[in-house]
């Protein structure tokens, strides 16, 4: 990664720690938004609310920290504040303020079929201009289902809502640490879960703040594990579903398809058991041709 990269990605790394303990620490008015719009929970109005509130809190003037430091793995990488006060958010476009080139750009960088980002941010250091997406996500329990496989930008900044009767929390980080390792049953193309709480328990635990120094660490294992699941996701499904035929007793609450695997499987086993050892070589052989 170059340096201006490695700049930009510090001044994200200190601006995103600093509005989310903004939001957290002020009267901001999160508990007035409407989350729904016509039925639809299309966030559509948080959409709105954190354009306005990022343009109006768009630099690190304000952060008092003297220092990041950023380990990944046994190397760790130091830079001060000092550095990133000429970056700024210039401009926070919504969908439908994307400009052809702009969803162009978008679409190359995901190497999947274009999709919106909720908020793209125009952020300049004063001589570059740079765009960086974000995902906006809301939930009034934990765990929602994240978006598609084929869609997922493992390290694309994630905003994500919690709301209840009583306050609205925040917490941001890259989309990647609210994953939560568990992949639902996929009616059409798979979507891993995230948790509000699980981003939560990653900053708790992987980012802190001593002497005016904020220090994020990454684990290159833990990254690798998630993004296993995004990028082989059938193989990470069929090691699941090995598991529950391997289980000796049921669990409460199970999915509803449990009971289905179990069926499959025996019958399965019915069917290998009546082939000779050459015949169970020739299936094998053919399931793994058919895989793609």
């Amino acid at each position: 990664m170059n340096t201006t990269q490695n700049l930009l990605n510090s001044f994200l790394i200190i601006y995103f720690y600093k509005i989310e303990n903004e939001l957290n620490t002020t009267k901001n008015g999160l508990e007035t938004i409407k989350f729904q719009s016509e039925e639809a929970n299309t966030d559509e109005h948080l959409k709105k609310y954190f354009q306005e509130f990022l343009l109006k809190h768009n630099d690190l003037s304000d952060v008092k920290l003297k220092k990041l430091s950023v380990k990944i793995d046994s190397e760790e990488h130091t830079i001060d504040i000092e550095n990133l006060q000429s970056y700024k958010i210039i401009n926070v476009l919504l969908p439908e303020q994307l400009s052809v080139e702009q969803k162009k750009s978008i679409t190359e960088s995901k190497k999947s079929v274009y999709t919106s980002p909720d908020l793209y941010l125009k952020i300049t250091d004063g001589t570059n201009i740079y765009f960086e997406s974000v995902e906006l996500k809301s939930t009034k329990e934990n765990n929602i289902p994240g978006s598609s496989v084929q869609q997922v930008s493992p390290f694309e900044w994630v905003i994500f809502v919690k709301r209840d009767n009583e306050k609205v929390l925040v917490t941001t980080g890259f989309y990647i640490n609210s994953i939560t390792e568990k992949l639902p049953f996929p009616d059409r193309s798979p979507r891993p879960q995230i948790g509000f709480k699980t981003l939560l328990e990653w900053n708790k635990k992987y980012r802190k703040v001593e002497n005016e120094v904020l220090t994020i660490e990454n684990i290159t294992e833990i990254n690798n594990n998630k993004i296993k699941l995004l990028t082989d996701w059938q193989d990470f499904l069929a090691t699941e579903w090995l598991e529950i035929i391997k289980s000796e007793e049921s669990r409460n609450s199970e999915k509803w398809f449990n009971n289905a695997i179990r069926k499959f499987a025996l019958k399965f086993l019915d069917y290998t058991d009546k082939l000779t050892e050459s015949d169970k070589q020739n299936l094998k052989s053919n399931l793994t041709k058919l895989i793609k």
